[in-house]
């Protein structure tokens, strides 16, 4: 009997550990400065509840996945609020970033282009614990640290959205996109728009992940589109970004900054 037992024994702890492996009892954990970049987000009071963003608490697991005190977006920008075509679950730091980027490049830049303001935003995504496609390499989103970014919607009606408006004939669109995907590089420090590669065709990517030697990866997109679009482009577009500007994507590479895996190589992009 007890040779029968002893095997079935071993098998179900194997299986319970396994198990707690699965879901976040043990395995990656989330790198330390992620919590500790919450907590300054939140001491600064660069983010404050309110009906548009609520906290919904610790999310944690599986895995390293998640956020200490992340928030459900319904809308950002300071001033002028902007309600977003889905809610996201976001960071602080996120939520910090993004509010300060469609004030001080979003909006003007809209003014500038269009002579009207943005009054919505669309995204298609933020939250999503998973890794970074092709790779080993969590992706941003799987800490509420990342968001993609596709339309804007003006205040006549009309939408931008970077599927369409990047290689558009309409100056302004193409612009206006490369604009605001170019700046973004100084509230983020991972932008990736559709330049980056095929997996950003309809969308900027924004993060904030931290980057060995504090380097920032900027393919945003900031080269002016001449009047009556870029006829081109859509065969090839790879004039856009200095080299010096491109970098890697993930956590940093020091033993308390990643989350169980090094930094990936500068082949491996977020979506």
């Amino acid at each position: 009997m007890k040779r029968i037992l002893y095997p079935a024994f071993v098998f179900s702890v194997s299986t319970a550990l396994a198990g707690c492996s699965l879901f976040g009892w043990g395995g990656p954990k989330r790198a330390a400065w992620r919590g500790q970049a919450e907590q300054a987000c939140l001491s600064s009071g660069a983010v404050k509840p309110s009906a548009d963003v609520r906290p919904i608490g610790e999310v944690d697991g599986p895995g390293a996945c998640g956020a200490d005190r992340p928030f459900k977006v319904t809308a950002l920008g300071r001033d002028q609020r902007l309600p977003l075509n889905e809610t996201a679950a976001m960071n602080c730091p996120l939520v910090a970033a993004t509010d300060t980027w469609l004030e001080r490049v979003v909006q003007p830049a809209a003014q500038a282009f269009f002579g009207e303001p943005v009054v919505a935003v669309e995204h298609m995504g933020a939250y999503n614990c998973r890794n970074i496609a092709g790779s080993r390499y969590m992706s941003e989103h799987a800490y509420m640290n990342a968001i993609d970014v596709s339309g804007f919607k003006l205040a006549d009606g009309r939408t931008v959205r970077v599927k369409n408006g990047w290689r558009s004939a309409d100056a302004s669109e193409a612009n206006f996109l490369r604009t605001v995907g170019g700046e973004a590089c100084d509230d983020f420090t991972t932008v990736l728009g559709p330049a980056s590669g095929a997996a950003h065709q309809d969308h900027l990517h924004l993060d904030l992940a931290r980057h060995s030697k504090g380097r920032h990866v900027c393919r945003g997109g900031d080269e002016p589109v001449p009047a009556g679009g870029r006829l081109f482009s859509f065969f090839k577009d790879d004039t856009i970004f200095p080299e010096d500007k491109v970098g890697t994507t993930g956590s940093i590479g020091e033993e308390d900054a990643v989350d169980g895996v090094g930094e990936p190589d500068e082949t491996v992009l977020d979506k």
